[in-house]
């Protein structure tokens, strides 16, 4: 990372690294220069009126991490959006726990038994946001990170909704998300592969 880089700031953080991209979104490591404590800070830019969609994902996203405090959950400490002289959203910022691990598509374990594991901490992280009513509907390998020392988390909760929401479009990624997505029926937290399953 350049010298230059690394002067920068956002909000009052110190931008430590960037650490990945996603729909108009970025996600960097930055340090609060008050109490030196590292985060992780996505940023979404509003660059055209479409793109209000994703303001309010990471609403969504903050208000559903902000109620977690099971280990295998990524948790969220703050939200801010700022607006225009008109009062129209610009951008958002939500600061996050940095997660010093690799996502499963990335880096998946070699060991049979760190296999096992990795997917019982996912399921346990899973089972606590049913517990709360919530079901993920985006849950994939590159959102579940795995740190050196094994430990487990799941992270981007940005589509995530009350178990039993229709939603009011399709959304989820084309290889993984539930049939009751694609067909728009109410969210379970075990999906039906029929239509005319039984209640």
């Amino acid at each position: 990372v350049g010298t230059s880089f690394m002067a920068q700031k956002l909000l009052h953080y110190d931008v430590l690294e960037r650490l990945g991209e996603g729909a108009r979104s970025t996600i960097y490591a930055v340090r609060d220069p008050d109490t030196g404590k590292i985060f992780a800070l996505k940023h979404v830019v509003r660059a055209e009126q479409k793109d209000i969609r994703f303001i309010a994902q990471m609403e969504t996203e903050y208000e559903i991490y902000r109620q977690f405090t099971h280990p295998n959950l990524r948790k969220s400490y703050e939200l801010k959006i700022n607006k225009t002289m008109l009062l129209k959203t610009a951008e958002a910022f939500l600061l996050m726990e940095l997660v010093d691990g690799k996502p499963l598509d990335v880096r998946l374990p070699s060991q049979m038994i760190d296999i096992v594991d990795t997917f019982i901490q996912a399921a346990q992280g899973l089972k606590a946001m049913h517990a709360m009513c919530y079901a993920h509907c985006d849950i994939k390998p590159n959102n579940i990170l795995r740190n050196d020392q094994g430990v487990v988390k799941i992270i981007d909760f940005g589509q995530s909704c009350k178990i039993g929401t229709v939603k009011e479009r399709i959304q989820g990624t084309p290889d993984y998300i539930a049939p009751e997505q694609v067909s728009r029926r109410p969210i379970s937290v075990a999906g039906r592969l029929r239509s005319d399953s039984a209640p």
